[in-house]
């Protein structure tokens, strides 16, 4: 067999597991609850974000992460942040909402504009519930791409989310290319001095030391 036939055939192989994976779970909004309110704001090492934690939980598993209003539509209170002058990012995550703002724009009087514009839009997302990743790391090396990105998966929920939701963020996998791990950061991470040095060594410190130690991390 030719060496073009033989990529012919893989491209058509890969063609047809990509078409076959699933698509990511997708939150869909419900019904605004009454009763549901900002609670309080926290500071997040990004100063251009501010994390508003509600009274309740909003958002059952995983997160949005919306960078436009052409991101989000469909969602009111996410477009309505967007509606606001100044407003560049919004993530949800559990019981909090992330707003991160241009540099250029001042939180005050935009804090208190925000928090008026979820109190009035905020609702209840309904997510389908992913099933708990558990994976055999030390096959790491001779597994599947798909595999692979399975376990950093894993490492990201039970090393490294939790942290980041603290500080109003997230993380993203994109990929991974070789020992190359491509991720992309949410919310308050995205645009947070720290997310290219501190975070993204302790991110990469985590996956060498759970699934093989030449595994590097890149923000993309």
């Amino acid at each position: 067999m030719k060496l073009s036939e033989v990529l012919a055939l893989q491209a058509k192989k890969n063609e047809g597991k990509e078409k076959s994976k699933p698509a990511p779970p997708k939150a869909k909004p419900s019904a605004k609850v009454s009763g549901i309110k900002v609670a309080r704001t926290r500071e997040t090492p990004n100063p251009s974000a501010l994390q508003f934690v509600l009274n309740s939980q909003i958002l059952d598993h995983g997160n949005l992460n919306y960078t436009s209003k052409d991101d989000c539509k469909g969602d009111k209170l996410s477009e309505a942040l967007f509606n606001m002058n100044g407003v560049i990012n919004v993530f949800v995550m559990e019981n909090f909402v992330t707003v991160t703002k241009e540099e250029s724009a001042d939180w005050n009087p935009l804090k208190d504009q925000v928090w008026k514009v979820i109190d009035n839009n905020v609702t209840l997302y309904q997510s389908n519930k992913a099933a708990k990743i558990e994976v055999d790391v030390l096959k790491f090396s001779s597994m599947s791409e798909e595999e692979k990105i399975n376990a950093i998966e894993m490492v990201l929920n039970r090393s490294i989310r939790t942290n980041l939701a603290q500080d109003g963020g997230g993380v993203e996998v994109k990929g991974i290319e070789g020992n190359n791990v491509k991720i992309h950061y949410q919310g308050a991470c995205g645009s947070c001095p720290t997310s290219t040095t501190g975070t993204l060594q302790y991110i990469q410190t985590q996956l060498k030391q759970q699934l093989h130690q030449d595994l590097t991390v890149q923000s993309v």
